[in-house]
């Protein structure tokens, strides 16, 4: 018999090595990772692939039990499947069937749920298109989806309207909103209107047939199929449309857990500080789902120790939760258990990290043995973080360091890569091949993480040309693009730059005016130097090391009425032609040309390193302000952002 003394040693011993291999943390992620992979293969084998079917699932099992919850209606399984019916035999009636396309351009709302379900339901695709885009974004994300019904909410016909002889011109021929008629005719200006002046109809789907649709009819439809596009800003301009199919699509999308589930799901149109808690003492919420931002703006609100523990939510789940929040929000709202996840819309992989105190706190994943037996194909590359290419050693292969690369194969069910949608050339630029060993083939991801020696990985930055700010994704490419537009830019480059106390990166753009807008300083001095510069000789070689007379230097001032008029025209087609989360926080003035690599891309180490930073920086800044204009940034400014009174 082992006695009391011995028992005791043979915990601690076991205690000191589970605190050192975190084997039970191992086990917490293996198996169930294990098991539902197996669940997934058995859905495979019996062509039950279809996500429509795991929300079918449920309305058999709890029909009359509550499904979704918003804005005080409630909706049951039931509920959801008949009006989700309805809306399918409108589309099957205007020719929509399996694998067309139809862009959804809506807010959070149930009919946004029962649209997609109608469509899933006779195998179509829903293009999401984000609701925030405007012109030239606007119109390349409807053409990527290649459709030609377009679908959308009364209140976002603005942007609509301003873009609509292009949306015709794309091939558009149904556009209908989904709004009631009734609610549509209450308003003035719509009940003058006769159908001829308006350039929609209305859907007015309730009056079909709530006749289902068979199970049968969906075993046809396997694991690479679509079931959404979901528009990702990447780092080669414009949005591009991820392809979720039925083999990712449920673990990613929110609602989609709640249709293996069973739970209830409680949806807000738009998110608030005030409405948040609210809601979830109200409906008795167990789980929230996040974004890193979302947490941030609740940790800021004013406490109150009477309210901010008084809640039943036991766990969160999301992503992008920052280390320095992450803790303060536990703490205050004891919530006791975070679920962090790392992956991207079109990635071949993901990372996970559910923990309930200090211990792991602010990764985005861990990767013990056992996850690593059955998750594979997950590493971190050198990178150039000017050019942006990959450093090889000397035999060509890739070596370990910084961005992470995930595997992408597709002789793999959990390892393929399905890509961009009608997008081809930038689906193969995300690819590498010869990674480690001839013939592999990884998906770049363009993130720098890092990982420790207890198998807990963290995110550390974006490595392309592409920030988070406000919880969207920001492409570089794209802003600089249309601020490239605004008269009197010569060239510009956009980064992001970190903010005291705020997730992610603010916009920041340094822009080179043309000539006409500097004037010659006839107070300041002229000057003229020889240097040592590079000198072509006849016989056509170079020699950097001869002395050639440089060209007389006339010091120049900005004209500052010409300025004053850009600075409002750029803030003005900033508003206008970009979401707002994409409108540059600060605007620096250059001097003097852009740097750029030998591949003509502009450097922006040293942009970022600077920031906005008075110390370094001493040409011209503005930031945009609450009142949508660019104003002067100075030293008042910049203490009001360290004193966190300043609202970006």
């Amino acid at each position: 018999m082992v006695s009391v003394t011995g028992a005791l040693a043979l915990v601690s011993a076991a205690l000191y090595l589970d605190g050192r291999t975190r084997f039970s943390r191992d086990l917490n992620f293996g198996i169930p990772g294990l098991r539902t992979k197996l669940w997934f293969q058995r859905l495979v084998n019996n062509n039950d692939i279809s996500m429509y079917n795991r929300f079918e699932d449920q309305c058999l099992l709890r029909p009359h039990s509550i499904a979704l919850i918003f804005e005080d209606h409630s909706y049951t399984w039931r509920d959801l499947e008949l009006a989700s019916n309805r809306m399918a035999h409108w589309y099957k009636s205007r020719g929509i069937g399996s694998k067309d396309r139809v862009a959804m351009f809506m807010s959070n709302s149930p009919l946004f749920v029962i649209s997609w379900l109608a469509l899933l339901k006779i195998k179509a695709v829903a293009a999401f298109i984000n609701n925030q885009i405007v012109g030239p974004v606007l119109l390349h994300s409807l053409k990527t989806a290649n459709s030609d019904v377009l679908v959308f909410d009364y209140e976002l016909r603005g942007a609509l309207e301003e873009s609509i002889l292009g949306i015709r011109e794309l091939g558009y021929k149904t556009i209908v909103t989904v709004t009631r008629k009734d609610q549509v005719l209450t308003r003035f200006d719509e009940y003058l209107k006769g159908p001829e002046e308006r350039f929609f109809d209305f859907m007015e789907w309730q009056e079909c047939s709530a006749e289902g649709f068979s199970r049968a009819s969906r075993e046809d439809v396997v694991i690479g199929d679509a079931v959404a596009l979901i528009y990702t800003s990447g780092t080669t301009g414009f949005p591009k449309a991820a392809v979720m199919d039925h083999g990712r699509c449920t673990p990613i999308i929110g609602i989609g857990q709640s249709w293996i589930s069973g739970s209830s799901v409680v949806l807000a149109r738009k998110f608030s500080t005030t409405g948040f808690w609210k809601d979830v003492r109200e409906h008795d919420v167990t789980l929230i789902q996040y974004i890193g931002e979302l947490c941030r703006y609740l940790v800021n609100t004013p406490e109150d120790p009477e309210l901010d523990k008084a809640h039943k939510v036991r766990l969160m789940f999301g992503n992008g939760l920052r280390p320095d929040i992450w803790r303060k929000f536990q703490e205050r709202f004891g919530v006791a258990t975070v679920f962090e996840s790392y992956t991207m819309s079109e990635a071949t992989s993901a990372l996970f990290n559910l923990t309930s105190g200090e211990d792991g706190a602010g990764a985005v994943g861990f990767r013990g043995p056992l996850v690593r037996a059955f998750q594979g194909g997950l590493c971190i590359v050198k990178v150039d973080l000017d050019t942006e290419e990959l450093i090889k050693d000397k035999d060509g292969y890739c070596i370990e360091a910084s961005e992470l690369i995930t595997l992408a194969d597709s002789k793999k069910m959990e390892n393929r890569f399905v890509g961009y949608y009608n997008q081809p050339k930038l689906s193969q630029a995300k690819l590498i091949q010869n990674v480690f060993v001839q013939g592999d083939q990884y998906m770049r991801t363009g993130d720098l993480l890092y990982r420790t020696k207890d198998n807990f990985w963290y995110f550390a930055d974006r490595a392309g040309d592409t920030f988070r700010w406000k919880g969207e994704n920001v492409s570089t490419a794209e802003v600089a693009d249309t601020l490239g537009h605004v008269e009197g830019v010569a060239s510009c480059t956009v980064y992001g730059v970190t903010v005291p106390g705020q997730d992610g990166k603010a916009g920041m753009v340094a822009v080179v005016l043309k000539d006409s807008y500097w004037q010659e300083d006839k107070n300041a001095p002229v000057s003229a130097v020889a240097a040592p510069v590079e000198h072509v000789s006849e016989a056509g070689e170079r020699d950097a090391s001869v002395p050639v007379p440089a060209p007389v230097t006339v010091p120049h001032k900005l004209n500052e009425k010409a300025l004053e008029d850009f600075m409002d025209r750029l803030g003005k087609h900033a508003r206008k032609r970009l979401p707002s989360y994409a409108i540059p926080r600060f605007v620096r003035i250059c001097e003097s040309e852009l740097e750029i690599t030998g591949t003509f891309k502009n450097k922006k180490v040293e942009l970022k390193k600077e920031g906005f930073d008075l110390e370094k920086v001493h040409e011209r800044l503005y930031w945009w302000t609450q009142k949508g204009r660019y104003v002067l940034f100075g030293r008042k400014q910049l203490d009001e952002l360290h004193a966190g009174r300043a609202r970006l």
